[in-house]
């Protein structure tokens, strides 16, 4: 600052314009080369008064030269965080937005380079370019620089570009006023015409990731051909120096489903496929980011469902080929990836028959046992997602038999002692998935008594909402799909009973349904077993609240009726239901609107009325 002062002052007091611009020149070059601290460099600016004067000589000169210095000395200033809000209460942004209606390379590109730095990070900057409704403006000169090859043409394209980066990065009223005037068309003509300028091609992709983080941005690159155009240049030798800009723009695009089936139908999973294999056994850090994010993308374009019918390919795909050839790889990404990929690809029953007919469930399970007997360390996320393709290819009927049969569950079981949540969560939804209709093993399973401690143990864990909820059901599942007492009294004996009863006022019908069910099952097969867990538990309470709701759907009313009179035979219970004014309530159900209901009710009151505790 002790060179910086008298520089201001001199400027200030001298009327020769030489000296002026020499003092301009002095002044920009230390405040560009100041290492002082934010704070201490901008206090002692304000208080000097540059403000005022600058704008000053930027608005009354008449020489363009000296213009174009005036905003250059801006456009340092303005990279101090501190200044851009003076600059903007000053009145600079009119003033410097004229520069950009000037034909005068030099001075457009100093306009441009000032208003860049007083927009970056500043809402009050982009605002008041805003007000001064120049988005047009700034546009129109981008086009108009395209194809201009005059000297210091390609810098103020490249600035120009910075410019708008910076002036609608998270400000989404500025960029739906760009989208308005068909920045996507003139950014993809930016980088199809100066694809070899590095700084430009940047600074165009960063701008259309900046779009792409609104719905509306994505909404209108999908209707737009830029993601073609980001293919091409993925795919362009010049494009390998912007290839992690890319990837990691293609990867926010493709939440779109749209856009997903827009990049199937091009090229780009065979260069995501070549990325991938240029740079798999390289240990550096790039590389390693690389196979990374490539993976990660061909994940994500199988989301969609069209999509994915496209890269299966009949089982044939190249990308299904390759994520199943990553199961087998060294590579821990590439496994995880292709357990991702294979479980995207087994979401319809074709598929999955195939899968399991080829020996990709064989590859999965074998990730399974390793991980399994690595005693030291476990890659949760490869658990997670083998466990999760493990699941979508035991859903179809014809697959479970032959799954049980290849040994999956008992495979699996070994997983069982994880205390990750995330993977107790998959885990327990393959087994549901496998035992579904499978008495044998829903039997085995139901008279494992480690397993039954472990699952009642996650029926009542706190703080993982999807652990409880699906390890209740595979409690109700072991019910329903083995009819075994044996397995209800294994069940009530680990103090499963509660979870059940608490289940049938889930929010969800289905849960409530399989409660009710499997509590009807128990009442009916090992009453005398159940009844003193059942009173523990406030069977009749939730009875008597879910027949009394309003809100109670009729096949949920008929349901917890049927559970009402097989438990009408215990005695304690039924006096319980019948303190509770069970008698009551199902007499008002019998006018019921619901015939279905009504007959049920009409059922159930016959049987309470002739029950003995009545007579």
């Amino acid at each position: 600052m002790d060179e910086v002062l008298p520089l201001i002052e001199q400027l200030k007091i001298t009327e020769d314009l030489k000296a002026r611009e020499e003092y301009l020149d002095k002044l920009t070059d230390l405040i560009s080369e100041s290492e002082d601290g934010e704070d201490d460099l901008s206090e002692p600016l304000l208080n000097s008064g540059i403000l005022e004067d600058v704008l000053k000589l930027l608005i009354n000169s008449s020489d363009s030269s000296f213009t174009s210095k005036c905003a250059q000395l801006v456009a340092e200033l303005a990279k101090t965080e501190s200044l851009r809000g003076p600059l903007v209460e000053r009145g600079f942004v009119p003033p410097l937005l004229q520069l950009l209606n000037d034909k005068d390379v030099q001075l457009a590109t100093q306009g441009c380079r000032a208003l860049g730095n007083i927009c970056y990070d500043n809402d009050a900057g982009r605002n008041a370019v805003e007000e001064a409704n120049a988005m047009k403006q700034l546009l129109d000169l981008l086009r108009t620089q395209l194809k201009n090859d005059a000297e210091g043409a390609d810098r103020l394209r490249t600035i120009a570009c910075g410019f708008l980066l910076n002036l609608t990065n998270t400000h989404e009223a500025l960029q739906e006023k760009a989208l308005e005037e068909d920045v996507l068309k003139l950014l993809d003509q930016c980088l199809q015409l100066h694809l070899t300028d590095q700084g430009l091609t940047n600074m165009t992709l960063l701008t259309i990731s900046s779009i792409a983080d609104s719905d509306y941005g994505k909404e209108m690159i999908s209707e737009s051909e830029m993601p073609k155009t980001l293919v091409s240049v993925l795919a362009s030798k010049e494009g390998e120096s912007h290839q992690d800009t890319i990837l990691d723009l293609l990867i926010s695009l493709a939440d779109s489903d749209k856009i997903k089936d827009t990049l199937a139908d091009t090229s780009l999973s065979n260069h995501l496929i070549k990325i991938i294999q240029c740079n798999t056994g390289r240990s550096d850090d790039d590389s390693l980011q690389c196979v990374k994010m490539a993976s990660d993308l061909l994940v994500s374009l199988l989301v969609g469902d069209k999509s994915m019918e496209q890269l299966f390919g009949g089982g044939e795909g190249p990308v299904f080929m390759e994520s199943v050839k990553w199961l087998e790889g060294d590579t821990d990404t590439l496994k995880v990836s292709g357990a991702l990929a294979i479980g995207n690809f087994a979401r319809s029953d074709e598929h999955c028959h195939l899968l399991v007919e080829d020996g990709v469930m064989d590859k999965l399970l074998e990730l399974v046992r390793q991980e399994a007997a690595d005693t030291k360390e476990h890659n949760i996320t490869l658990q997670h997602a083998v466990l999760s393709a493990l699941r979508n290819l035991a859903i179809p009927a014809p697959n479970k038999p032959r799954m049980l049969k290849a040994g999956v569950l008992d495979v699996v079981l070994k997983l069982s002692q994880t205390e990750v949540m995330a993977v107790a969560f998959k885990l327990l939804g393959l087994i549901r998935m496998l035992i579904d209709s499978q008495e044998a093993a829903s039997k085995s399973l139901g008279c494992d008594r480690d397993f039954l401690m472990k699952l009642v143990e996650w029926c009542g864990v706190e703080g993982h909402a999807g652990v409880t909820g699906e390890a209740t059901r595979l409690l109700a599942w072991l019910i329903k799909h083995s009819k075994s007492s044996d397995v209800m009294k294994n069940i009530i004996k680990n103090d499963g009973i509660q979870y059940l009863v608490s289940m049938a006022t889930s929010e969800h019908v289905v849960m409530q349904n399989e409660a009710l069910f499997s509590l009807t099952l128990i009442c009916s097969s090992v009453l005398g077993d159940a009844a003193v867990p059942l009173k523990e538990a406030d069977l009749a309470t939730t009875i008597t609240t879910l027949l009394k709701n309003p809100a109670t759907i009729p096949e949920i009313l008929c349901n917890t009726l049927s559970l009402t009179r097989s438990i009408c035979t215990a005695d304690n219970l039924r006096e319980e239901l019948v303190a509770s004014g069970i008698a009551d309530i199902t007499r008002e159900l019998s006018l019921h609107g619901d015939e279905k209901v009504k007959e049920v009710a009409k059922s159930v009151l016959a049987f309470i009325d002739d029950s003995p505790v009545n007579r």
